[in-house]
């Protein structure tokens, strides 16, 4: 009686349904009006806060540093601490996984397939998403976001030494040979090796650096991508089915996005199939978006990006000031719309130029919208291309969703399914979300009944719009 009030309340409302089977009737629907899906196998862990933070801790630490004889030399953002433990706390719509085993892990990617399968089976064209921290123990992001982020930060160093401070990461040169005599004073290696580190057959003859030549010295000394197993990029290839990797935590990103890199690397050869998400809510939203295009320009393979505000803004601000590290975030919501457009101008001029490459607008502010809708007329984007696609959460901003499928843009919504019982905790975080959600269904009643007086005035309530 619980799952049928359920699914006529709530869970009907967010969730598609139990299984692949179905999942198809809300699919076609949506189809029909021209709207797609990103497939999300929504079932969370009913964990109690106490349990949340137990495995959070012992999943982010060695056990030298639990028992104390070995020291945390990452630096403080990368630390784990008990009070951020529960990662769910302030999220709302993110979905959160916490490390148990190696055996729930590939239960995960199972699961992960599963999705995959109803993704290619529901429909032509679709996405399905993943959260690597489902997929493995967040020790590992930690200690990996850690090292890229220090590495990157010596770029930046030396970049101030050289009268470089504060221009945007793309358009950064370091002198090779200023470079290397910092280097060899630091005592960090001999001036043979630093020479062998920079050579023409690595980074070219120019005599500078960039950001991406600095990067590459990470990749030419671990071989990381030849580490990387995806089995289920290849089983989405051949279902059809295109890969949203999720955006997490900032102490997470960087070895998140860095993976979801290497994996774009390999297979978005002929299409973007792989998309990294970008949270426009961080400080280095630009450096991130322009880098990770130049890389794609230069190596040839097709650049694909979801563009997000973020959603862990109060979390990270909190764990920011506790921790002691510099907040990670915009300091205002201006600045994040900002930063949202800023990102996304950058990425349209350069879908001008590059036609393989494709942006998905996953945004519910209608302003960011109809921006995107005037510069793709301005730079001559056409609909038709595909080029550029919307995204909305399923049950959310259908006053957008739906005339921009009808009007021919691509559009999806973000549309999770799995059992009533498992998916509850999604559904309780969309429970706090009660009294914005009645506001946004107040709009969509007022846009909808302005649509209503508008075709009764033409005379055209019974016709489709072209």
């Amino acid at each position: 009686m619980f799952e049928r009030l359920m699914k006529m309340t709530f869970y009907g409302h967010f969730v598609a349904g139990e299984d692949q089977e179905s999942i198809r009737p809300l699919i076609r629907h949506n189809k029909a009006f021209g709207v797609g899906f990103i497939l999300d196998y929504g079932v969370e862990e009913d964990l109690s806060p106490e349990e949340a933070e137990r495995k959070e801790m012992e999943s982010c630490t060695s056990e030298a540093e639990r028992d104390g004889s070995g020291a945390n030399k990452r630096e403080k953002q990368y630390q784990v601490h008990p009070a951020f433990g529960d990662r769910r706390d302030g999220v709302i719509s993110a979905r959160t996984y916490f490390y148990a085993s190696e055996a729930k892990c590939d239960n995960y990617m199972e699961n992960l397939l599963q999705c995959i399968e109803a993704s290619g089976g529901a429909s032509d064209g679709g996405f399905s998403a993943i959260k690597l921290t489902a997929l493995g123990r967040p020790q590992f992001l930690l200690q990996f976001s850690d090292v890229l982020t220090r590495w990157r930060q010596f770029f930046h160093q030396m970049a101030a030494e050289q009268g470089q401070a504060g221009r945007p990461a793309v358009d950064t040169k370091l002198e090779v040979a200023v470079l290397q005599e910092s280097i060899a004073k630091m005592g960090i290696s001999s001036r043979a090796e630093i020479e062998r580190w920079f050579t023409p057959e690595t980074l070219g003859v120019s005599g500078t650096v960039d950001l991406l030549d600095w990067n590459s010295l990470i990749d030419s000394r671990t071989q990381l991508s030849r580490h990387l197993v995806v089995p289920n990029v290849q089983r989405a290839r051949e279902a059809g089915v295109r890969l949203m990797i999720d955006a997490e935590q900032s102490y997470f990103q960087p070895a998140i996005s860095r993976l979801t890199l290497e994996m774009q690397r390999r297979f978005n050869v002929d299409k973007p199939f792989i998309f990294n998400t970008f949270q426009c809510y961080l400080k280095d939203a630009y450096d991130n978006v322009t880098i990770d295009m130049e890389l794609s320009r230069r190596e040839g393979w097709c650049f694909g990006a979801k563009l997000v505000r973020g959603a862990y803004m109060a979390q990270e601000r909190a764990r920011a000031v506790e921790i002691g590290y510099e907040d990670p975030i915009n300091p205002t919501y201006e600045a994040t719309n900002a930063m949202y457009h800023r990102c996304l101008n950058y990425v349209l001029e350069e879908l001008k130029h590059s036609t393989k490459a494709e942006v998905m607008v996953a945004s519910h502010n209608e302003d960011t919208v109809s921006f995107t809708l005037c510069r793709m007329k301005e730079l001559g984007l056409h609909p038709a291309d595909g080029q550029v696609c919307f995204g909305q959460l399923l049950g959310m901003c259908d006053q957008i969703s739906f005339p921009l499928g009808q009007a021919g843009f691509p559009v999806y919504k973000y549309v999770p399914y799995g059992p009533v019982m498992e998916v509850l905790p999604y559904l309780s975080r969309r429970a706090l979300e009660n009294s914005s959600i009645m506001k946004g269904a107040q709009r969509e009643r007022q846009l909808l009944w302005q649509e209503l007086c508008r075709r009764l005035r033409t005379g055209s309530l019974f016709h489709h719009p072209a």
